[in-house]
């Protein structure tokens, strides 16, 4: 391999430890300085902007040396298949991500374990954001615990300097991203405590604050959601970690902590019960108490837009959920009876799927509104009926235009609506019968039409004329609709014959 012929110099490559869309990670051994060492290769960087970027990172990361981001020991390059491939040197660790740790507990992990790791992290974050560096793929397998419980964050690989001119592209673990990652907005530490936020309320409560099924899903969630408290999922987090966690996935950067430090520091004061001054209720009492009198005064929206900027800047109290609740409660009752007035709106202008449509939306919204239920009954059995009109119509037009297959098949759609009405089952059987004589009258005319032609050979003028005033008669009583130019052919036969007839009475008058 080109790698093992590019490394093999100072490093003997072992096992692959782990492999992703980044790159492979190989246990190896450091021949110089005889020790094992895990080699990260980095497959995905062949631009040289970004291999440039990247060994500035790395220059940043060799000099700093802090406890709770992994060491990084040497960074080289590679050739394959013509383009040049990075890649660094970094200690064998022993222990587990933080994924991991997670995965395979077989019951949650203590609130002051979990509280432990994330200050450690807390550290080693605000010392990468000194240097000016961000990591920007923070999540659960980019926390490294070791055995002794100290943690390592790992792979700044995808992690950028902090640069408004080039922190626009999407790089990261989307269930992790902040507000401005997810649009393409440039991205700062305050981008990192998000991301920690998130991971947080994951590790507490065992489950993602964000989900989707489909990206865009998760990228509304992120941007709009609000998550129910952590401690709300899991009772042994107290309220006060609950607002810390919040406040650091508030979706403006503004209202996040303003540094890594200043999240553990008020991380910490929220385990030892201490007072947290942003969490004071007295300084967003005002603000619930206007969103409670605009709420009174019928203001529901404006309630509504003071209680998601509390929510969305981290606070999280009782009388906000409570408020929330009951504007939210209003304001669906006020939809819900908005669309079942338009709904019946439209049903008396006989606009029947408009109508449906409406209260289905109300449905949705609630599911047991007897009103909207019982207008939606009401209007399928007009439209069912107004159907069965128009299918009895449709039906008896085909048969005044000989169309009986049509005819037949408009009648048995009626009848999947109401399977025994009678009227259409009288009218299916007319409708078999004038089929049955209308094919034996096409049958018998063709019959004619042949003797006809026959006898016209034989140049009995005569007997042609009287089988072609039956072929007519025929052809009206049973007109060949699908082929026009069948009848025509009829007629100008039948003047053929006529006008010979006539002339042959003319010569025997003059005679």
């Amino acid at each position: 391999m080109a790698i093992k012929q590019k490394l093999k110099q100072r490093y003997e490559l072992r096992d692959v430890i782990a492999e992703g869309g980044m790159g492979v990670v190989y246990k190896a051994y450091d021949k110089e300085i005889k020790r094992e060492v895990a080699v990260k290769t980095i497959l995905d960087i062949s631009d040289p902007g970004q291999l440039e970027l990247f060994y500035k990172e790395c220059s940043l990361l060799k000099d700093l040396s802090h406890p709770n981001i992994v060491e990084l020991y040497d960074i080289g390059e590679f050739e394959e298949e013509g383009a040049r491939k990075p890649y660094f040197v970094m200690p064998l660790l022993a222990g587990v991500t933080l994924q991991a740790l997670l995965r395979g507990s077989s019951r949650q992990l203590s609130v002051s374990r979990l509280a432990d790791i994330f200050l450690q992290t807390c550290r080693g974050l605000h010392a990468a954001h000194e240097r000016g560096l961000v990591h920007r793929d923070l999540k659960p397998s980019n926390i490294f615990v070791m055995e002794d419980d100290s943690v390592k964050i790992i792979d700044f690989g995808v992690a950028h300097v902090v640069d408004t001119r080039s922190g626009t592209g999407r790089k990261g673990t989307l269930a992790y991203m902040s507000p401005e990652q997810v649009e393409l907005k440039p991205i700062s530490p305050l981008s990192d405590i998000f991301s920690l936020g998130v991971v947080c309320y994951e590790a507490f409560t065992g489950r993602r604050p964000f989900e989707g099924r489909i990206p865009e899903e998760m990228a509304e969630a992120i941007l709009h959601h609000i998550p129910p408290p952590a401690s709300d999922l899991n009772p042994e987090v107290p309220q006060a970690l609950s607002r810390v966690i919040h406040k650091a996935m508030a979706k403006q950067p503004l209202n996040r902590f303003s540094t890594a430090r200043e999240f553990a520091e008020t991380l910490q004061k929220a385990l030892r019960n201490e007072p947290i001054e942003f969490f004071d209720p007295s300084r967003i009492q005002p603000r619930i108490q206007r969103a409670a009198r605009a709420f009174e005064q019928g203001d529901y929206q404006f309630a509504a837009e003071i209680l998601s900027e509390l929510e969305s800047e981290g606070h999280i109290d009782p009388a906000i959920s409570s408020l929330h609740r009951q504007v939210e409660q209003v304001a669906r009752q006020k939809r819900i009876r908005r669309l079942i007035e338009n709904a019946r709106t439209r049903f008396e202008e006989e606009e029947y799927p408009l109508a449906l449509q409406k209260l289905q939306e109300a449905v949705d919204l609630d599911p047991d509104n007897a009103e909207a239920l019982g207008l939606q009954k009401t209007i399928e059995g007009k439209r069912s009926e107004k159907k069965i009109d128009d299918w009895f119509r449709l039906a008896r037009r085909h048969i005044d235009n000989y169309a009986y297959g049509h005819a037949r098949e408009a009648l048995e759609n009626l009848l999947r609506l109401r399977p025994n009405d009678a009227a259409a089952l009288q009218l299916l059987a007319e409708v078999k019968r004038k089929e049955l004589e209308y094919l034996k009258a096409r049958l018998e005319g063709e019959r004619f039409y042949q003797d006809a032609m026959n006898l016209w050979e034989r140049k009995d003028v005569s007997g042609a004329l009287s089988k072609l005033d039956r072929v007519l008669e025929l052809d009206r009583r049973a007109p060949d609709l699908a082929a026009p130019e069948r009848g025509n052919a009829y007629r100008n036969f039948y003047n053929e014959v006529r006008s010979e007839y006539d002339a042959i009475q003319n010569a025997y008058a003059e005679a």
